[in-house]
């Protein structure tokens, strides 16, 4: 998997001070639910709990209106330096409840562009629906598990395929659903510590080769090819410090989520490029390039 480096006047990335900007005013702030703005608009100090919302691991003091806002404003900076069409279509599998992509691609877009995910859970998938009500750009969601993206969606669809905090997501169905859990129907947050602790046990016991790693793989070739040439996947993951040294957790595994998707891409021959952005840690974030035409 070749690397690439690209410079443009939006890196380094996530400068505190313009993130601030961003949430509290600008393309971000535009974009979200009155609810949201209102939100923000009653919290003191937010460049200082910028800064906060930018590290990794996430510190527990964290203030979460301003984190939602500053997750969009990660993935609205890293279009920017990205540039692709501001009419982009922008595919994302395991979105479950969350909307930071969604907000920003409104942000980018304009409401010009266009969204679709597949989510599997349908508790998440009215959650989500409740909180991207507001925007312009067209959106659509598909109840089906991700593996089975081809079966709806054309090659060459999309422009972005956004994995949000997603990789933990698939590998957590994956050990799931064999064991009996129902990942559609469940309510999903207060069943996560159980697939979790699935997770951790295929881990330790080295089954991930057999149950994970497939399904993560199949998932990013498929978005691969629904992807047009010359088109990106985004990957993030984060975790929160109060989970070190919490003895079900598997610290090591979630710390080292992304590493381990590059290198089980680098493995599986995808003719992916990875794009390394000023101001992006490859600890927490992937940038990969679909191969362009010949």
């Amino acid at each position: 998997m070749k690397t690439e480096d690209p410079r443009g006047p939006w890196l380094p990335l996530w400068e505190a001070g313009r993130v601030a900007q961003e949430i509290s005013e600008g393309a971000i702030y535009r974009n979200l639910d009155e609810a949201a703005r209102n939100e923000l608009a009653g919290i003191s100090g937010i460049p200082e709990k910028v800064v906060g919302a930018l590290k990794q691991p996430k510190p527990l003091d964290i203030c979460m209106p301003v984190l939602n806002a500053v997750l969009a404003a990660q993935y609205y900076e890293v279009f920017e330096a990205l540039q692709p069409p501001r009419t982009m279509a922008v595919y994302e599998p395991c979105v479950g409840g969350s909307n930071p992509v969604i907000i920003a691609t409104e942000a980018y877009g304009g409401g010009k562009a266009s969204y679709l995910a597949i989510n599997l859970n349908r508790k998440l998938r009215e959650e989500l629906r409740g909180k991207t009500a507001h925007l312009k750009t067209p959106i659509r969601i598909i109840e089906d598990n991700a593996q089975r993206a081809l079966a709806h969606l054309a090659p060459h669809s999309f422009d972005v395929a956004c994995f949000h905090h997603a990789v933990n997501d698939i590998l957590q169905t994956a050990v799931s659903e064999p064991r009996g859990m129902d990942t559609t129907a469940t309510d999903w947050f207060p069943n996560e510590r159980q697939m979790i602790e699935w997770l951790a046990e295929d881990a330790r016991a080295g089954r991930l080769d057999q149950r994970g790693r497939p399904e993560l793989v199949q998932i990013v070739g498929d978005a691969a090819r629904l992807v047009r040439p010359g088109g990106y996947l985004l990957f993030d993951h984060w975790n929160w410090c109060r989970f070190i040294g919490v003895a079900w957790f598997p610290w090591d595994l979630f710390y080292n989520l992304i590493p381990m998707t590059r290198r089980w891409v680098a493995e599986s021959g995808l003719p992916l490029a990875e794009v390394r952005l000023d101001g992006l840690d490859p600890q927490w974030w992937l940038i990969l390039r679909n191969a362009p035409a010949e």
